[in-house]
């Protein structure tokens, strides 16, 4: 007994990866299946453009490029933005700010015209998140481009210490992590369970070691993001699990999750039962891609024309 005791524990251990193994298995197998008839069906569908231009490959012109994807967020837009820009300016970094609206109706674009730093681009219909995002950073002149939700329920200055990260350990990426520890969330329960539910999903799918790929701030070098918009399609939730998948085939390794907190959202949750289903959808399309495709390995992309700024918004550095 003596002798057996010690092997106990590595016992369990290997009884356990076996498990998971054959888990993600069972998940693997229908996943695929899945995905190769999405992306048949896809292909009888009539395919939106996708919006990337060779911008990022021009040198940059300030330190941080901020987009900030909204639609109809109505009074919450304004006071973020200014926590934004009030939190560059006291770090003393150049900045822009592209707040992209996903063809918003509630007027909220006319609530930050004239902030300094502020850009704002209005496409003429909605969307999705994605495509937002693809606008705002095909235009970036920042040296790292940012990304924050703009229903108020991340604090944007989380994006100055991620900055500072990137620049003292050379990363590439810098991304929210909502279960690191040294993070807080006001989520609703029922929110928490749906995001452990997609985190548990997509760790099946695409085993890519990031815990957390959804939560809306993120930091990101700008060869790294060069390399990888001209391959990604995905223009709703799914843009950020897309990046994840493509960086990783791009071989953008140096990544790193840092803590967030997340506030009682300023605006209504847009996580319902149709969201959730589309963007379970979409992650599979993405599994099909990777598997099916050579997408995330190619890095060529048609340019087409972006929707139109305003031109009383004028670009400062802070």
């Amino acid at each position: 007994m003596a002798q057996i005791t010690p092997q106990i524990p590595a016992l369990l251990t290997h009884s356990r990866f076996l498990a998971a193994q054959l888990l993600r298995m069972l998940v693997l197998l229908p996943a695929m299946v899945a995905a190769t008839v999405l992306m048949l069906i896809d292909r009888r569908k009539p395919q939106a453009p996708v919006l990337v231009s060779s911008d990022l490959h021009r040198p940059a012109e300030v330190e941080l490029s901020v987009v900030i994807p909204f639609y109809n967020p109505g009074a919450s837009l304004r006071p973020n933005v200014l926590e934004l820009v009030g939190a560059l300016q006291q770090r003393g970094i150049s900045y822009e700010v592209l707040a992209v609206s996903d063809g918003s109706t509630d007027g909220s674009e006319a609530t930050i015209e004239g902030i300094a730093g502020v850009q704002v681009i209005v496409a003429p219909e909605n969307r999705g998140k994605g495509a937002a995002l693809h606008t705002g950073f095909s235009q970036a002149r920042g040296r790292y481009l940012g990304m924050v939700d703009a229903d108020g329920d991340i604090d944007p200055t989380f994006l100055c210490d991620y900055l500072e990260r990137a620049q003292r350990d050379n990363l590439e990426v810098v991304y929210a992590n909502k279960y690191l520890a040294g993070s807080q969330s006001a989520a609703s329960s029922m929110r928490k369970l749906v995001s452990k539910g997609f985190v548990t999903f997509v760790t099946a799918l695409f085993n890519l070691g990031v815990e957390d790929t959804q939560t809306g701030c993120k930091l990101f070098r700008r060869d790294a993001m060069a390399k990888v918009l001209p391959v990604m399609r995905e223009q709703r939730f799914a843009f950020d699990l897309e990046f994840f998948v493509a960086a990783k085939q791009a071989g953008v390794t140096r990544m790193q999750a840092a803590p967030v907190e997340l506030r009682e959202r300023l605006a209504g949750s847009t996580v319902g039962v149709k969201a959730i289903l589309r963007t379970v959808r979409e992650a599979l399309t993405i599994f099909g891609r990777l598997h099916l495709t050579s997408l995330y390995r190619e890095h060529r992309a048609p340019v087409i024309a972006l929707p139109v700024v305003h031109d009383d918004a004028i670009l400062q550095a802070a």
